[in-house]
C-alpha cells in the first residue's frame, strides 16, 4: 500500500535509530568489507523478548549513571546522544508546576486555602465549579470566599473600601467569612439550607465542610442567593418590587 510522505510520521526514537544506522553504514563503507542489513521491527512491549529485556536492563543501569567506558564503545556511540525535545519540554513544565505549587502553598492565601482543602492547588475545585446548576455569580462569590478575597465588610475595611467592618445584617460583629456563613443571627433561616444538608451527609457544619466539600457547592450557592448579601442595589430593588406586586 502506497503512503504519501506527508502521511508518514517518525518518532524521536525512530529518528535516533535511523541516525545510528546511518553511522554504522558509513563506518562499514570506510572499511570496505561486505554489506550489512539493518532490520527494524515494532514490538508491543519488552516482556518475553530477550533482546528488548536486555536493552531495558541496560537502559536502567545507564539511568543510574553506570555507563560503559567510552574507549570501549564503537566510534559511532562515543558522541553525545541527541536530545529529545519532547522530554526536555516535559521536564521543564514539570519543574515550573512544582515551583508554582510550592510558591502557592507558602503564600498567605495558599496557607488559608490549604486549611479548607489539603489537595490545593488542584483541579478538584475547578471541577466543582463546573456544575451546570451553578450560576456564574454564585461561582464567583464561592471562589472569593475560598481564596479569602471575600467582598465582606471585614475584608473591605482592611483594603479601604468601606469605613466600617461591622456586619450590615445584624450590626453586631465584624463581618468575616466565619460570621457570614456560620454565626450571623440575621441569616439563621437562610442557613437552614446548609444545616439540613450537613445533617443528611452526617458532617459537621464548618468552613472546611462548606467551602471544601464539593457536595456543598449547590447548598452554598442557595445560601448565598437567599441572603441577598452580594446582590447589587438595583437587583435588590427589583426583587422587592416583585414581592410587593405579589
Amino acid at each position: 500500500m502506497y503512503m504519501p510522505k506527508s502521511a508518514i510520521t517518525i518518532s524521536d526514537e525512530m529518528r535516533e535509530a535511523l541516525h545510528i544506522a546511518s553511522k554504522i553504514s558509513k563506518e562499514k563503507k570506510k572499511g570496505g568489507k561486505g554489506k550489512d542489513a539493518i532490520t527494524i521491527r515494532w514490538t508491543a512491549g519488552h516482556e518475553g523478548i530477550k533482546g528488548n529485556e536486555l536493552a531495558d536492563r541496560e537502559a536502567k543501569e545507564a539511568a543510574k549513571g553506570r555507563t560503559s567506558d567510552t574507549k570501549l564503545l564503537p566510534r559511532y556511540l562515543r558522541k553525545p546522544v541527541l536530545i529529545n525535545p519532547s522530554a526536555v519540554k516535559k521536564a521543564h513544565n514539570e519543574h515550573l508546576a512544582k515551583e508554582w505549587r510550592e510558591d502557592w502553598r507558602s503564600s498567605k492565601q495558599g496557607k488559608a486555602t490549604t486549611l479548607i482543602d489539603e489537595s490545593m492547588p488542584s483541579s478538584k475545585f475547578l471541577k466543582t465549579l463546573s456544575n451546570p446548576k451553578l450560576s456564574r455569580a454564585a461561582a464567583s462569590v464561592a471562589v472569593q470566599l475560598r481564596l479569602t478575597h471575600f467582598p465582606l465588610n471585614g475584608y473591605l475595611k482592611r483594603i479601604g473600601r468601606v469605613d466600617n467592618a461591622r456586619c450590615p445584617a445584624c450590626r453586631e460583629d465584624e463581618e468575616d467569612i466565619t460570621h457570614y456563613l456560620l454565626r450571623c443571627q440575621s441569616y439563621v433561616h437562610e442557613r437552614w439550607i446548609l444545616t439540613q444538608h450537613a445533617a443528611r451527609k452526617r458532617k459537621p457544619l464548618t468552613l472546611k465542610t462548606i467551602l471544601g466539600d464539593p457536595q456543598f457547592i449547590l447548598p452554598l450557592a442557595a445560601y448565598i442567593h437567599a441572603t441577598r448579601r452580594f446582590m447589587r442595589t438595583s437587583e435588590c430593588n427589583t426583587n422587592q418590587n416583585s414581592n410587593t406586586a405579589r
